[in-house]
């Protein structure tokens, strides 16, 4: 997904410059004795012993202060280390919405090197996005089977899909998979193109591959289901409504989105993790408290019909959003 441009919603939707999102920010703001902690788990004491002694230092000191790295002396040393000595993190910085980040950690992207290893068995990283992956994929199922019970065909768009992992391994369960259309709507040509690929190996016909802007779409009051995961993770609340109330066009009464949206439990139980992603490769984050995809969604129009987290994580509050 690359970033998306529009009236009220433009601009890189996960990174903004100067933005440090509220939430993190107070845990930044933490003694560095109750950072202590975030320190001691197996992935983290792997990735600091991987780490030559003076970047480990200024890494180290940065971090128990809640130092941002715009402001930490030396900081570039640090930098520099983690951008050469990593794939996941310069492909974050260049693009912050790249499929090759998530295809890494949904474990279906070779990973090697220290930072990487780490970013892969972290709480907030590999290990939340995993659990994601397969609740976000089995809800799908659900939510097509249910339609399928009451109508012949089942239409459905994965806005911002990347390569369209979950739809993939979504409609292979599908017992009657030729009454099921999805499209797979991203502006990345290079996810388009490789999702193309994916779907000719498992010999699936029933994907579509669409490069275009989620905002000049087709649909009108046609879609039956709708997924929408990793894209407002970086939006600010207006920006959430406001996309929420243009996709609503789409839908069909009765239509459903499944949405996510990151929650404040990440930095409180895996700061590091959101330290290192946010200073080393510029990537910004918005952690809400649990509940507010719910506002958001009514605030956008929609009816919230239920909410999910991923086991054992739970970092993410996965809803579900009814057109009306």
């Amino acid at each position: 997904m690359k970033s998306i441009t529009t009236g009220t919603v433009k601009g890189n939707l996960m990174a903004e410059e100067k933005f440090i999102c509220p939430v993190l920010q107070e845990h930044y703001n933490l003694l560095p004795v109750s950072k202590m902690k975030f320190l001691n788990t197996p992935e983290a004491s792997s990735l600091l012993r991987s780490l030559p002694v003076n970047v480990k230092n200024i890494f180290l000191e940065n971090f128990l202060k809640g130092i941002k790295g715009v402001d930490a002396t030396k900081w570039g040393v640090v930098y520099d280390h983690f951008q050469k000595n990593s794939e996941i993190i310069p492909a974050l910085t260049a693009n912050p919405g790249t499929y090759t980040m998530l295809e890494r950690m949904y474990h279906l992207y070779p990973v090697t090197g220290a930072i990487d290893s780490y970013l892969l068995g972290c709480m907030a990283g590999g290990q939340a996005l995993w659990n994601r992956y397969n609740l976000v994929t089995k809800l799908s199922y659900q939510l097509v089977l249910s339609v399928l019970k009451n109508q012949k065909n089942c239409l459905m768009a994965d806005f911002g899909s990347g390569p369209g992992r979950n739809v993939i391994e979504m409609i292979k369960k599908i017992p009657d998979k030729n009454r099921v259309s999805i499209d797979c709507i991203d502006n990345d040509s290079f996810a388009i193109d490789y999702g193309k690929k994916l779907v000719n190996m498992e010999g699936i016909s029933q994907i579509n591959f669409v490069e275009k802007s989620m905002f000049s779409l087709r649909y009108r009051r046609s879609l039956d289901i709708g997924q929408l995961i990793g894209v407002m993770c970086g939006m600010s609340y207006n920006q959430a409504v406001s996309l929420l109330k243009i996709l609503k066009h789409h839908f069909k009464t009765g239509g459903k989105l499944l949405a996510a949206v990151l929650l404040d439990e990440m930095p409180k139980e895996d700061l590091l993790c959101s330290y290192t992603l946010r200073e080393t490769a510029d990537w910004n984050l918005r952690f809400r408290p649990l509940g507010e995809l719910k506002r958001i969604f009514e605030a956008a129009g929609w009816k919230y019909v239920s909410y999910f987290q991923e086991e054992p994580t739970r970092f993410y509050e996965i809803g579900i959003g009814e057109a009306i």
